[in-house]
């Protein structure tokens, strides 16, 4: 059997070859890193201020309904997506992350959203892409408040005779968009003034409500303000 020949500094020189090749290594990522695309953005209110740890969710835009990257608001309001792969279309979603670990720590679950989501393709890998600002706000009609109408809130009963004639009320929320029908919360005909009750829930923005006193005689129609007490 043979022995094999190794030169006199072979043991020096493979020695340092692992070194070697964790050096190349380091520096192919950190060239990878320096060159890749990123992606960022802010989210504010509607007043402009930063709003902090907003869940803001990276997917390739072929995956709809997927995350694969999730950030963080920062005291600023920013997020930042380093490092990403050219030639991808990629869709940046806030609130876009519905697993339940985040949706534990999510307490921005009642704003509504301008530019909630936006695509942007990634052509180069020197991209530096910043979006529209995300702009929150407070959806209060996720909200209810509890009412009780009665006889005073709608001053016309005094003078109508309940006995001698059917009249009806009908209570309800005119619609904000042209061509809609009000959404009616009462109807039904009224016999005894004093005795007139109305529980409803309305949506904490609605600030006025609508009626109407009808019978085969007279119509009548007024509106009731409602106040944040």
């Amino acid at each position: 059997m043979k022995t094999p020949f190794f030169p006199a500094n072979s043991s020096t020189r493979y020695a340092h070859l692992p070194y070697k090749v964790l050096g190349l290594a380091l520096l192919a990522l950190m060239t990878q890193t320096a060159t890749a695309a990123t992606i960022s953005g802010r989210a504010t209110d509607v007043d402009g201020e930063p709003l902090y740890k907003v869940p803001v969710c990276l997917a390739v835009a072929t995956l709809p309904g997927s995350c694969d990257k999730t950030r963080w608001t920062d005291k600023q309001g920013l997020y930042t997506f380093p490092g990403l792969k050219a030639g991808e279309n990629y869709t940046v979603t806030v609130n876009g992350n519905k697993s339940a670990a985040v949706r534990k720590q999510e307490v921005y679950a009642n704003y509504v959203w301008t530019n909630a989501s936006q695509s942007v393709p990634v052509a180069s890998s020197k991209a530096d892409t910043t979006l529209r600002d995300f702009v929150g706000k407070f959806n209060f009609s996720n909200f209810q408040r509890a009412l009780t109408l009665t006889e005073a809130d709608f001053p016309e009963l005094s003078s109508v005779d309940l006995q001698g004639q059917d009249v009806f009320l009908k209570v309800f929320i005119a619609s904000s968009q042209p061509g809609l029908p009000p959404e009616t919360l009462f109807l039904g005909q009224v016999r005894n003034a004093g005795r007139l009750s109305i529980e409803a829930s309305v949506p904490l923005p609605v600030h006025e409500l609508g009626y109407e006193l009808y019978s085969a005689t007279l119509s009548l129609s007024g509106s009731i303000a409602l106040t944040d007490d």
